[in-house]
């Protein structure tokens, strides 16, 4: 099984899938989206071998547009797809992830005419996909295509002309010749424009003048959406987008608490940003609009009954006129209301209605977004945190066998993850080879009392008992199916007693064939074993200690990874080392370990003849290492 694993996981394969992603794109652009799906395809399931997450989201992303182009998936359907992929990508946290998914839920909604919410998603994507230029062009085209629509000619320029200048060098020719098309087209069109070589000299009406600041606030929105996980920093946004796109002095932004039947919010323009207003949902123009579904344009808010004016009495603000409108998500559901105040040059229009409609079709969709993920993060946060949970349960029940290893598996972990973050391994990569080492003696559960705590040396019958805890813990874990990391878990808590030569257990598997995490196991299992108090003796010096790993390099252990163990600075090491202790480094002591590595240490513990710092090195080193008698169990 580790073989097979590690054919599919190796480094031709995460190329192949790569140059698969990037045919795929090209194929796209060039309108052959069946051989794109088939590319794509093939890369997911690479890239999900590989445990890639962020290129398996990018594949599923274009897929389900690809799906949509190609008809072979309904309008509804391809954005159930895109869904998927966007809790991958907000997972991630990687703008090009992210954008990837952006864009292809633009060109849907763009296809579908729903121009807002393309603008919406394109804005954000053309902004950030500068690693993938094909689609940065493409996505800076269909944003200028948007525009001419809408009229917007200095806007529609600006986006043509990025789109040329990516296009020209960096894109596939059937794209680059359809951006010059357009281009060309639209220059024949607007007099005095250049594309690449100057600027508009057309004079736009003062109405586009406000549409193009429209345009520039949902731009402004979607980059917020993006970049912003804090919901009261969202809302910010929208409400001073909101309030400087209809020129008014005041936007709340109240969200709807349908269980307490309530209207809330901390984003009410001029109010102390710690405080929270919240009122009954029956009160106020705000919760009118949320129970009606109507908008509601008052010149004078105090002649109207409808008024809430607790709000102001309480923040010693006077509101004249206003517009307040229910928000709604993408299933048209209301989910809150914006209420904009006191117009600075005369009343609310029918044209600042349509404005604050395109700018809350976009709003109610961000926010809804918001909240889902604020909802299964926290759900992910307390599965992650019950299978944390049930892991240390599993670990502390071997600890309960055997008093005096209490703590070995968490120091363990912590050498893994030192190991780990010293390799420069990913975050994920490191969670899993944490929990492997939390759990890697988990099969000591089925070894006898008799053996695990016998005091003194093992006879071959014995000796041979305790070596099967290691296909136990293979056997558990590969029975639980609580999380699918379990089964690389499985892997590699089973291989924390194979040696890099192949005289290991249980297989016998040897070099690479081991996987990398069992491989970083064997280092931090080994060196705390031998740095641990046992039942039949004290720590072994740390000058044999050291010398056991250096001397077993590619023949127990990995060699690179005993150099990465070695490279990791002492006062690091040695805050393992004293945990069992309930210890800590005083702070001179730590300023002096800090100073050199593992190695280093090594290398002056070889040596006869000791300079008056190195003698302080040792000395303090020793003084945390080498533990009075009675610290030991009885």
């Amino acid at each position: 099984m580790p073989k097979k694993h590690n054919e599919i996981l190796n480094k031709e394969s995460k190329e192949e899938a790569s140059n698969l992603l990037k045919k795929a794109i090209e194929f796209y652009v060039n309108e052959n989206y069946k051989a794109a799906i088939d590319n794509l395809s093939l890369a997911h399931k690479i890239f999900l071998a590989h445990k890639d997450i962020e290129k398996v989201s990018m594949c599923l992303s274009l897929n389900g547009l690809m799906k949509y182009v190609e008809k072979t998936e309904t309008y509804y359907k391809s954005l159930l797809l895109l869904e998927d992929s966007k809790f991958l990508a907000e997972s991630t946290g990687e703008k090009t992830v992210l954008a990837v998914n952006k864009f292809a839920f633009g060109q849907i909604y763009f296809m579908e005419n729903k121009f807002n919410e393309a603008l919406f998603y394109l804005s954000y994507a053309s902004a950030s996909l500068k690693e993938i230029p094909i689609l940065q062009a493409k996505a800076f085209e269909i944003l200028a295509l948007i525009y001419i629509k809408m009229q917007n000619t200095k806007m529609a320029y600006e986006s043509l002309e990025k789109a040329y200048v990516i296009a020209k060098d960096t894109v596939p020719e059937k794209l680059f010749a359809e951006i010059k098309e357009l281009s060309q087209n639209f220059i024949n069109s607007n007099s005095g424009m250049d594309i690449g070589l100057q600027k508009p000299m057309v004079k736009i009406a003062p109405e586009k003048e406000q549409n193009a600041t429209l345009l520039l606030a949902l731009s402004e929105i979607a980059r917020t959406v993006n970049a912003q996980a804090n919901l009261d920093k969202l809302l910010m946004t929208i409400a001073e987008q909101t309030k400087m796109v209809l020129n008014a002095d005041r936007c709340s932004v109240f969200l709807y608490d349908k269980d307490k039947n309530e209207l809330w919010s901390k984003v009410a323009l001029g109010i102390d940003e710690s405080e929270e207003i919240r009122f009954s949902a029956d009160k106020g123009f705000a919760g009118y609009a949320v129970k009606t579904g109507e908008t509601i344009r008052i010149q004078d808010a105090y002649n109207d009954d409808r008024f809430n004016k607790e709000i102001d009495k309480h923040t010693g603000y006077r509101t004249y006129n206003l517009l307040c409108m229910p928000m709604r998500n993408i299933k048209f559901e209301i989910i809150g209301a914006f209420q904009v105040l006191n117009k600075k040059d005369g009343d609310f229009t029918d044209a600042d209605e349509d404005i604050l409609l395109a700018i809350g079709t976009n709003a109610g969709i961000a926010i809804e977004n918001n909240l889902l993920f604020n909802i299964q993060q926290k759900m992910i946060d307390e599965q992650k945190n019950l299978f944390e949970g049930f892991i240390d349960t599993l670990a502390a029940s071997i600890d309960a066998r055997d008093k005096i290893t209490l703590g070995h598996s968490n120091r363990v972990k912590l050498y893994s993850e030192l190991i780990s973050n010293q390799m420069g391994l990913n975050k994920d990569i490191t969670e899993i080879v944490a929990k492997a080492a939390m759990l890697h003696d988990i099969g000591k559960i089925g070894i006898r009392d008799a053996v695990l705590q016998k005091k003194g040396s093992l006879t071959k019958e014995e000796y041979d008992h305790i070596k099967e805890h290691v296909k136990i813990t293979y056997d558990i874990l590969c029975k639980t199916n609580l999380n699918s990391s379990f089964a690389e878990i499985a892997e590699i808590a089973a291989s924390h007693h194979e040696k890099y030569d192949g005289t290991g257990y249980f297989r016998g598997l040897k070099g690479d064939e081991i996987p990398l995490g069992g491989r970083i196991l064997a280092v931090s299992d080994v060196f705390d074993a031998i740095t641990s108090v046992r039942h039949y003796r004290d720590r072994m010096p740390m000058k044999d200690a050291l010398n056991i790993m250096i001397e077993g390099k590619n023949k127990h252990f990995d060699g690179k990874i005993v150099d990465a163990f070695l490279s990791i600075p002492c006062d690091i090491v040695m805050n393992v080392l004293i945990s069992e202790f309930d210890s800590e480094l005083k702070e001179k002591d730590k300023k002096l370990l800090e100073t050199l590595s593992l190695r280093q240490f090594a290398q002056i513990l070889q040596q006869d003849t000791l300079s008056s710092k190195e003698k302080k090195i040792v000395e303090v080193f020793n003084s945390y290492y080498i533990r009075p008698q009675e610290t030991k169990a009885d």
